[in-house]
């Protein structure tokens, strides 16, 4: 069974501050910032953060800890960790980058406001509470090539899931060709955030498979420029443009469009989500 650590968002801004704990669609416990820091004592950790290219001190709290303090054995079979935030955003984080490298519940700035300016955005000024995810990037140095990815903020919950039981509609048939498995994977990391397929996916941006898929609308070199360099196209698009960091980033776009053309064959009409 393929296990899947999700982030989800609350209505109510006044319980905001509060992460709730689920799996497997049953309540577990919701903690307060103190609860959390008494599960795993917070730290400040100093990162370099690639929204405002520059380095930033955060105070936060380790993540692995809080999810084997709140998971206990469950958190050992997670395959993948999915985010939901505020704003529907909802990247996906496969679990075995956190048993590899350290990551960062961040709750504040120190002596400062816990927003920031994200450059790769129009500068658009972002709150970033309740927590942002930060990954410590200056002791391991390969995570600076990733980029702002994997770096949700505004996170406000985390749920055990099965990935395939909860996004079926995104999930393309099993007899994939290679180039398809890579599309979706790399969909998953950088445009399920976003976007949904079917229905699946974060609320933030455009379906792209129903009732008609993306690449029945568009030219592939439209398609690629759009997602290689979206400012070149629309000049205030809030869309990032796809990790320029990555040394295979045109092969990488190249699989995502493969999985979106496949996913075309594929359509379901989007459930409504509870």
């Amino acid at each position: 069974m393929r296990i899947v650590l999700v982030l989800f968002s609350f209505v109510s801004v006044a319980t905001a501050q509060e992460l709730s704990f689920r799996a497997h669609d049953k309540e577990i416990q919701s903690f307060s910032l103190e609860a959390l820091k008494k599960l795993a004592p917070a730290k400040d950790i100093t990162v370099y953060e690639p929204h405002e290219k520059a380095k930033v001190t955060y105070s936060a709290i380790p993540a692995r800890a809080v999810f084997e303090a709140v998971f206990k054995e469950d958190w050992k079979e997670a395959d993948e960790i999915l985010f939901t935030c505020e704003d529907g955003y909802q990247p996906s984080v496969p679990a075995a980058k956190f048993k590899k490298y350290a990551a960062y519940l961040s709750f504040a700035k120190p002596g400062k406001p816990f927003t920031m300016v994200n450059k790769l955005q129009n500068n658009e000024k972002i709150e970033l509470g309740p927590y942002y995810l930060v990954w410590d990037n200056e002791t391991f140095p390969a995570l600076k090539a990733e980029g702002a990815s994997d770096s949700p903020y505004q996170v406000v919950a985390i749920e055990l899931v099965d990935f395939e039981k909860r996004f079926p509609g995104m999930t393309p048939p099993k007899k994939r060709s290679p180039q398809v498995e890579r599309g979706f994977l790399a969909f998953r990391k950088n445009c399920m955030a976003c976007h949904t397929i079917n229905g699946d996916g974060g609320g933030k941006a455009v379906e792209l498979n129903y009732p008609v898929n993306i690449t029945e609308m568009l030219k592939t070199s439209w398609l690629r420029k759009w997602i290689l360099d979206p400012t070149s196209i629309r000049f205030n698009t809030t869309m990032p443009a796809y990790n320029p960091a990555d040394p295979k980033r045109e092969e990488t776009v190249k699989d995502i469009l493969a999985y979106l053309r496949e996913m075309r064959r594929h359509k379901r009409k989007p459930v409504p989500k509870d």
